[in-house]
Parts: C-alpha cells; sequence; structure tokens
C-alpha cells in the first residue's frame, strides 16, 4: 500500500515540477509556429508597452502591411495587430484587452480586415458553425429544450441525417472539427479563461469554456513545446539567424526556394519573432511555403477563376451586415479613438464580380453614413491572380507591393484625416 502512495506522490510531484517549469520559461518559444506567433501577440499586449499612434485589426491577409515607428517621414507611429482566422467577434474583445492592459490609447484605429469578416455579421454560433440548426447562440434554457425536443424527434420519427465527415490519412472525422483543431487555438491562446467567461453567453460560453479548461494547465497548453523540446535539433540555433531573415525578405531568395522555414523549432520561432519585430506587427505568412506548393497553388487559383468567368454566381445576398463594423465605430466612439478602414486589394477577377461590385458600392454609402469615420482606399483596389498564393494571401511580390502602396499612398491619407481630427 506504502509503495503505491509512493508512486502516485512521485507522479504528481513530477507533474507539479513541470507545470512550475513551463510557467516560469519561455517554453512558448519550442511551438509550432502558428501557436507561438500568436502567443507572441498576446504576451505583446499583456505586457502593456504597446505605445503606437495607429493600431492595424485585420485578418492573416492584413498581417501583410509593415507597421512603422515614428520619425521624420513618419507623423504617426502605426503597429499591426492583426491575427489570423480569429472571426469577427475577436476585434472588439481585442481593443478591449488592449486599454485595460494599460497600453496607451490609440489615436486611431485602422481596420483591414476581408470582406467575409465585416460584411456578414457575426454568424452562427461555436457550436453550430454551419448553421445547421441554429443560425444565433441559445440561452442554456433554449439549448435543453430544442435538443429535448430533437432527441423524440429525430430518434424516432426522423431517418439520420449523413454527417459532415471527411477522410484523411486514413482517419474519419467532422469537418467541423478539423477546423476547429486547426483554428482554435487562436480563441483559446490569445484570451485567457476568465477573459473568454466575460466574453460568451449561453450556450457559446458553455462551449468555449470547455474547450479552454484544460488550457488552465500551461503543460497541456504547451504540450506541443514540451514535445519539441525532448528533440536537440529543435534546440539548435544558427547564430547568423538574423542575417538569415533579412536574406529572406527578398523575393528572389523566397522563390528559389533558400527560405524554407528552419528544421529546428526554436530557430524558426525566433526567426518570425525577428520579423514581426523589425516590421511592428507584419508577418506574410505566404513566405514560408515551398515554392513548389506556390506554384501549384496558383495553378489552382487559375482554374477556379476560369470557371467562375464561364459560370458566374448571380445568386447573392445584396444586403450585407455591417454590424461588425458598427460595434467596432461604437466602440471607439466611446473611447474616443478615431476610425477608419482600409480597403486591401484583392483578386481582380474576384474584386470585379458583381457580388464584390455590390458589396463595395454599399460599404461607401455605409462610411458616406458615418461622416466622423473614414475609409482609404490603394490605388487599385484589385491585383492580378499571380500576386497571391491561394484566394486570401499575397504571395512576397504582391506583399511588397501592398506595403508600397501603403506606405506611400494610403497612410499620407490616414495622416491627414488623423490630423484634421
Amino acid at each position: 500500500m506504502r509503495s503505491k502512495f509512493l508512486g502516485i506522490g512521485l507522479t504528481l510531484l513530477f507533474f507539479l515540477i513541470l507545470e512550475i517549469t513551463v510557467r516560469v520559461t519561455g517554453i512558448h518559444y519550442l511551438e509550432q509556429p502558428e501557436i507561438f506567433f500568436v502567443n507572441l501577440k498576446k504576451n505583446f499586449v499583456e505586457s502593456g508597452k504597446g505605445d503606437a499612434d495607429i493600431i492595424v485589426l485585420g485578418d492573416s491577409r492584413s498581417m501583410a502591411l509593415a507597421g512603422y515607428a515614428r520619425d521624420d517621414k513618419t507623423e504617426y507611429s502605426v503597429y499591426n495587430h492583426s491575427l489570423p482566422a480569429m472571426g469577427p467577434k475577436y476585434y472588439r474583445f481585442f481593443l478591449d484587452k488592449y486599454l485595460k492592459m494599460g497600453n496607451k490609447k490609440p489615436k486611431m484605429v485602422l481596420f483591414a480586415a476581408s470582406p467575409k469578416l465585416y460584411a456578414t455579421g457575426y454568424g452562427p454560433p461555436l457550436y453550430d458553425p454551419d448553421a445547421k440548426v441554429v443560425k444565433e447562440n441559445e440561452s442554456i434554457s433554449n439549448f435543453m429544450k430544442r435538443r429535448w425536443n430533437e432527441g423524440i424527434e429525430k430518434n424516432f420519427f426522423r431517418p439520420q441525417t449523413k454527417s459532415n465527415v471527411i477522410s484523411y490519412s486514413g482517419k474519419q472525422e467532422d469537418a467541423n472539427q478539423i477546423l476547429w483543431e486547426f483554428f482554435g487555438h487562436r480563441y483559446l491562446h490569445q484570451f485567457t479563461f476568465l477573459e473568454l467567461a466575460e466574453q460568451y453567453s449561453g450556450v457559446e460560453r458553455l462551449f468555449i469554456l470547455s474547450k479552454a479548461t484544460p488550457l488552465l494547465y500551461e503543460s497541456y497548453r504547451f504540450h506541443g513545446a514540451i514535445r519539441n523540446s525532448l528533440s536537440y535539433s529543435n534546440w539548435k540555433v544558427d547564430k547568423q539567424y538574423k542575417e538569415k531573415s533579412i536574406f529572406c525578405e527578398s523575393c528572389e531568395n523566397i522563390e528559389a526556394g533558400l527560405c524554407k522555414p528552419s528544421p529546428s523549432q526554436l530557430e524558426d520561432n525566433l526567426t518570425i519573432e525577428d520579423q514581426i519585430n523589425r516590421h511592428f506587427g507584419k508577418y506574410n505568412i505566404s513566405n514560408r511555403l515551398k515554392p513548389e506548393l506556390v506554384y501549384f497553388s496558383k495553378e489552382m487559383i487559375r482554374k477556379e477563376l476560369d470557371a467562375e468567368l464561364k459560370n458566374p454566381n448571380d445568386h447573392f445576398n445584396p444586403n450585407p451586415d455591417f454590424v461588425v463594423l458598427e460595434d467596432l465605430i461604437r466602440y471607439t466612439e466611446e473611447k474616443g479613438i478615431q476610425f477608419g478602414m482600409v480597403y486591401l486589394p484583392w483578386i481582380k477577377e474576384r474584386q470585379e464580380s458583381p457580388e464584390s461590385k455590390v458589396l463595395l458600392s454599399k460599404l461607401i454609402i455605409f462610411f458616406q453614413n458615418h461622416p466622423a469615420t473614414k475609409l482609404f482606399f490603394f490605388p487599385e483596389s484589385s491585383y492580378p491572380a499571380e500576386r497571391f498564393v491561394d484566394n486570401i494571401h499575397y504571395d512576397c511580390r504582391g506583399e511588397k507591393r501592398v506595403n508600397e502602396e501603403f506606405r506611400q499612398f494610403v497612410l499620407p491619407q490616414v495622416f491627414r484625416f488623423l490630423s484634421s481630427k
């Protein structure tokens, strides 16, 4: 009996030591790059050191925009706080956290998200992302009543409907579960358990907290980093990694296949950190892709665009839902922060589609009805498809172009607007 308790005690002691070690060390530097990136941004916000005059908010496409320090040529400092795949609810919550953590209140928020995140409302709840059953979040009582009725109807009177199951790598799994596993860590790593509890309500709160509970243990939160730490190769760091980081900002070097992510997880993440710090939040994730994968992806885009041109989609909702923008503008007004939006260039064929033209016309009218805000444009609202690696993200040359125009054409407009206020 004594030996059993001794074994249990030693096991608990091991996990206690592991938990403390993870909490007091920078173990996240050995995490996978997506989780490391989100934690890097989270730690920056929680440090309270943010002091930019203008902060950019957006998604993975707007992550390609570089920020700038204030100098003789830059009237206002700019920092890019865009994050990938966070969903439309993220923006207001992020701003609230940014201010609560003691960061300097920005003079302006520059919104740069893709249309799907600002023109389609907040979408269905996290626990039913396809809106198969509900379109909006429910109270717990309504949820239990619905589930009770569904249990009777579906089990006794209805045949089972086919679930959204796909096969991959010899496995079968629900597509939404796969998407959650791939993107869900953005929510769970960017906000604390208590922050998530405040941000959600009803059944959606139960769902997100059930996912967040295991992450209360740092040893689980960074289990990927712990696993990576067991390999000596992940600890190796080239002393010239910063020089390599600069070397890999050249499109010629990226396209030649000379800039693949380092096999060392620590060096790879240090390189990501270096680029984010030097460019004030910017990181173009498509620059990490292998040239052959970029080529294949571009070929797929071309085929999709050709098919769409032959069979254009004329059945779309002509009434976009701008509630996300409404809430953001209301929040910034309450906090005394100016609000602007920059309309990022998209693929030419997609931008010139009837749906995009209708959306843009409605967006212009929306901003005309909010005269205290401003909508900013690039010289052209579309780029050739060759400047994208997929339907969303710029390739290296697309990133170079969008940043040149952002610095030389868009930011001067933003600075003049801000100065006039």
